[in-house]
């Protein structure tokens, strides 16, 4: 292979062909920029590279390159004709029959929720998705060989919002999911013809993506894509939901068990929604009976050890409290994460913000079937329902959406304070104008743009988390009591305060003080 290499090699950067130590939501910190810390020690620690199967391609990647791989083969590509493979690998796979490079990619450029607010908050300078991008792109073998390097994924937008297409090498930027293009695209590498610099694959009306052939990154199957709810400042929400037929789920997961049959596998179900799984109401109301029917019947696929959602909404949780109670059950017995030693459920879900003012512009259907005026009524009930089942949600907030006031900003300090006593992990975020989101052309918060509440709205989510989440977090690194009492009390309050000198040198004080005060929380 080193001597004359496949002819479709496909890959991604560094921090997405990673399993975080099997943490998903670990991965979000590949948003965070690396500071003064050495790459080699975040590459070898923080993203070690997936598993390697005897001839060097990776047991699991990002789901999406898997379907793109499926989608090949299904098409008249052979499996010793595509390649699946580690940045770090590319050397052994690409050489002079290589006629492209296909590279999935979620946020190219840091521009995504995470990167922009914590390489912002953490670090300063670039995110490190987005170095580990363009180290990807200026790869050796691929700037040796000269494949045709194609480039999709969510975040391949990013490269022509920032103009760098053709700094990175990229002869054609494939935006959406579409099968049809996707093959045309590889089609015409391989046969040596002009590819577009950019084309849009929107996906038919219907259209299946074939099944995967291999396992995932934390064992990923998609349940369900797009939303439907219509937020402004979200993509997946503005597009139709669509459920995946939940024998095809089965099958996936079958196969993803199959090739870790020897020590068990994790599942994680790939969803804007896991309580709108089967729902066909307009009104959003759930199929409680289909949502139930499908954790169990992953669950009942042997050598399936863990099932973790990958994200909810709240409405639902109120609307059938009973089939939070049912689905919990089931869940606890394939619990990923522990609180304090206790198994828990968790998913990610959305906020935002505690003013309705904002809510009923730009989040309407966020929250049906109710109105938005009950929004934080609907937030606290839905948080007491899911902590009596074990399950503690990982909320997400936004900070500086198109118009928000300090008034709206103090709605959700006094949603914060009603929810001062259950057990979530809150990520404030600031607001970001994605792609196809309806409020793509308008302009997103920055650092600079925050104000004395906004920055106390930052420090009080992660003041909460802190107090959650600090003994289950360090009980789980440190078993050794004295020691353990020695961190709390000596070695975060001094390493706290040269984080608040750094960032005083910087004359970024504001945030040194933050960590000083998360220090003591």
């Amino acid at each position: 292979m080193a001597q004359t290499g496949t002819k479709i090699v496909l890959t991604a950067s560094a921090t997405e062909m990673s399993e975080y130590g099997n943490s998903p939501f670990i991965a979000f910190v590949g948003g965070f920029a690396s500071g003064p810390v050495p790459k080699w020690l975040i590459r070898k620690y923080l993203y070690p590279p997936v598993e390697r199967t005897a001839e060097g391609r990776a047991k699991v990647a990002p789901y999406g390159l898997r379907k793109v791989e499926a989608i090949l083969l299904e098409n008249g590509f052979s499996e010793s004709e595509v390649a699946v493979v580690h940045p770090a690998d590319l050397e052994k796979f690409v050489g002079p029959e290589t006629k492209a490079v296909g590279i999935s990619s979620m946020d190219p450029t840091g521009m995504g929720y995470v990167s922009k607010t914590y390489s912002s908050l953490v670090g300063g300078g670039e995110p490190m998705n987005a170095v580990e991008f363009k180290a990807l792109a200026k790869n050796p073998a691929i700037l040796t060989y000269k494949p045709k390097v194609i480039v999709g994924g969510f975040g391949s937008w990013q490269l022509e919002r920032k103009r760098l297409t053709k700094d990175y090498g990229v002869n054609c930027l494939v935006v959406g999911p579409g099968q049809k293009t996707i093959v045309d695209i590889f089609k015409k590498a391989v046969a040596g013809e002009p590819l577009p610099q950019k084309t849009r694959s929107p996906m038919a009306q219907d259209e299946e993506a074939p099944m995967i052939k291999h396992a995932a990154i934390h064992g990923a199957v998609e349940i369900s894509k797009g939303c439907g709810r219509n937020c402004q400042f979200c993509t997946p929400t503005v597009q139709r939901k669509v459920d995946t037929p939940l024998e095809t789920i089965v099958k996936e997961v079958e196969l993803t068990a199959k090739e870790f049959k020897e020590n068990g596998t994790n599942i994680t179900l790939v969803t804007e929604d896991l309580f709108l799984y089967g729902a066909k109401d307009k009104t959003f109301v759930p199929n409680d009976e289909a949502v139930v029917k499908l954790v169990k019947s992953v669950a009942a696929v042997p050598n399936v050890k863990g099932i973790q959602p990958s994200h909810m909404s709240l409405a639902p949780v109120v609307n059938k409290p009973d089939m939070i109670r049912d689905v919990a059950e089931v869940l606890l017995q394939h619990s990923w994460y522990t609180h304090n030693g206790k198994p828990i459920v968790t998913a990610e879900t959305g906020i935002e913000t505690g003013s309705v003012r904002l809510m009923k512009k730009y989040m309407a259907g966020k929250m049906l079937p109710y109105k938005p005026e009950q929004w934080k009524e609907i937030v606290e009930q839905a948080f007491g329902i899911l902590n009596d089942n074990d399950w503690y949600p990982l909320a997400t907030l936004i900070v500086g959406l198109p118009d928000e006031t300090e008034d709206d900003v103090n709605e959700t300090l006094s949603l914060m304070d009603d929810l001062k006593d259950y057990n979530s992990f809150y990520v404030p975020l600031f607001f970001v104008p994605l792609e196809d989101c309806l409020l793509m052309n308008k302009r997103g918060a920055e650092l600079d743009s925050l104000t004395k509440i906004r920055w106390e709205f930052l420090t009080r989510c992660w003041e909460y988390n802190v107090r959650i989440w600090r003994n289950t977090f360090l009980g789980a690194r440190i078993t050794n009591p004295t020691l353990l009492k020695a961190v709390n009390n000596a070695a975060i309050p001094f390493a706290a305060k040269i984080a608040q000198t750094y960032y005083g040198l910087r004359r970024d004080e504001q945030i040194g003080d933050v960590i000083w005060k998360l220090s003591k929380a």
